[in-house]
């Protein structure tokens, strides 16, 4: 009988033993569809395509940044000129909206990345690319955007949104030197969060708004 009760009991505890191990593989495995739940709610929009189609994107970005230059100076910025032209304020932020305006809005996403969900965050990732592209085929200097006749405001607007853009990489280069070099000086890591470089990119923005306003008057 003590024989049969030592049976039994290894018995039970090789059940209970069993029990265990599949609940633990349970665990982990519901622990690693969560994770990659989450990594793909975090990946963005542009990351979760695949190699082919982002290739495909970014050929379509670079035709309709040429076709959008040529169509934007040729019809629309002079449209708009003529529209807004005789409110010398309102022409100049209107001036500025198509390239500063980018640049604050890439900075708006920024510093919203972590507090917003994962369609918002894909919406104003998605707002940030097309109002850049936008602002690139503004941009871009050429004859055509040279020989256009605009409103001064107007044009004041849009000279200094489109050379601040030009200007941000080696804006962008200059400020991440003065910060490692900062921090440098002060013993700690150079970082720089996602929040504090969007507010960089807004600051960076009301500048270019305040030249464009501010140019005519001045020179």
């Amino acid at each position: 009988m003590a024989r049969g009760r030592a049976g039994r009991s290894k018995a039970r505890r090789r059940r209970d033993s069993a029990r265990r191990a599949a609940a633990g593989q349970a665990r982990a495995g519901m622990a690693r569809e969560v994770a990659a739940t989450r990594d793909q709610a975090e990946r963005t929009w542009w990351e979760r395509q695949s190699p082919g189609t982002q290739a495909w994107l970014a050929i379509a970005a670079i035709v309709a940044v040429v076709g959008g230059h040529f169509l934007m100076w040729e019809l629309l910025l002079p449209a708009l000129g003529d529209l807004v032209g005789p409110v010398p304020v309102v022409s100049t932020v209107v001036g500025w909206l198509f390239c500063g305006g980018a640049v604050a809005a890439t900075g708006v996403t920024l510093v919203n990345w972590q507090s917003s969900s994962a369609g918002a965050r894909s919406r104003w990732t998605t707002t940030s690319i097309v109002w850049g592209l936008v602002a690139l085929a503004v941009g871009v200097p050429t004859d055509l955007a040279f020989d256009v006749s605009l409103p001064l405001d107007y044009w004041a607007g849009l000279f200094a949104g489109a050379r601040g853009l030009l200007a941000l990489p080696l804006v962008a280069g200059l400020l991440a030197l003065v910060w490692v070099g900062i921090a440098r000086l002060l013993r700690r890591k150079a970082r720089c969060s996602r929040t504090t470089a969007g507010w960089l990119f807004i600051a960076y923005s009301v500048v270019l708004l305040l030249w464009g306003a501010t140019s005519l008057r001045t020179g």
